[in-house]
């Protein structure tokens, strides 16, 4: 089972991303998905950047795939988009427009987790138009997932632990929350490297607003659930970057994937690092929800 570590959603900075991706070449993962997601407005790294990351990751022996914007809503970023499927390497579509644009018989193009890959009859037209894998969409439950690699072969990956991302706007949540539009952005992003976490008349959290997207206030793991997940087929867990402890997360999954902890104290690790977790549409339920004796559960499913 390959361990792989999804693209940054956060604005960091070119400082910072330059840095943190220093760091990758040294985490115990796979592949490393590189690309802005969320608004190309906040992209600290020009493309040449991009390149130069890529050929440093590769260097270190990592696998290298270029990740697409979710949602491609002008000429900006259409052209943005062509110019990321210029590049060399493997490109991860998260908005159709990509699949029209990147030919799969010069590069491998897969299918992210924001291309709606619900069911068979979905994967398997995005296999006949040259798609190699596809990331679940991370609402997917593991009945949902172990059908579609049963009735389609596809290789599929999987949103292993991070925030969810759970919808993209062609509006700025994070401007809006300072009183802009999106086209008077200033930035305000990079004030929350893990988000703008909101709370509901209680105080309780609900979401975090990231930009253009919003995201679970939860981290969602599914830290427990990785021998069942290599039963049902499922290939490459993701783990998506986070400010702090990015490193330990990946060494957690990697020995939990080696077999060398187990899913109690691969939990507890986790929860060392101070973050709230759920994962209930794993297992069907409410994906607030974070399902308790998940181990027991994983085994019965």
């Amino acid at each position: 089972m390959e361990l792989t570590l999804g693209p940054i959603l956060f604005d960091w900075g070119r400082g910072e991303v330059l840095r943190f991706y220093d760091e990758v070449a040294d985490l115990p993962v796979d592949r490393v998905y590189v690309g802005e997601v969320v608004c190309v407005k906040k992209l600290g790294l020009n493309l040449d950047d991009v390149a130069a990351i890529i050929k440093k990751l590769e260097s270190a022996g990592k696998k290298v795939t270029l990740s697409s914007l979710a949602v491609v809503s002008n000429e900006d970023e259409l052209a943005f988009t062509r110019r990321l499927a210029g590049l060399h390497g493997s490109i991860e579509a998260n908005d159709m427009s990509v699949l029209n644009i990147a030919d799969a018989s010069v590069k491998e193009v897969f299918a992210g987790p924001h291309i709606t890959s619900y069911n068979a009859p979905s994967i398997e037209f995005l296999k006949s138009i040259g798609v190699a894998r596809v990331t679940f969409p991370v609402e997917l439950s593991r009945e949902s997932m172990a059908s579609a690699i049963r009735e389609t072969g596809v290789f599929g990956e999987a949103f292993a632990h991070g925030k969810v991302p759970l919808a993209f706007s062609w509006r700025c949540y994070t401007s809006r929350a300072h009183g802009l539009s999106k086209t008077e952005c200033r930035h305000h992003c990079a004030k929350y490297p893990d988000g703008m976490e909101l709370k509901t008349v209680d105080n309780g959290p609900v979401f975090t607003i990231n930009g253009t997207s919003l995201l679970s206030a939860d981290v969602y793991t599914l830290v427990e659930f990785v021998e069942d997940l290599n039963e049902i087929g499922v290939r490459a867990l993701r783990v998506s970057p986070q400010k702090e402890g990015t490193r330990a997360i990946t060494e957690v999954f990697r020995k939990r994937i080696e077999g060398r902890l187990g899913p109690d104290e691969g939990l507890e690790k986790l929860k060392a690092l101070g973050d709230r977790f759920c994962n209930g549409w794993y297992s069907g339920s409410a994906g607030k929800d974070y399902i308790e004796r998940a181990r027991e559960l994983s085994k019965t499913l």
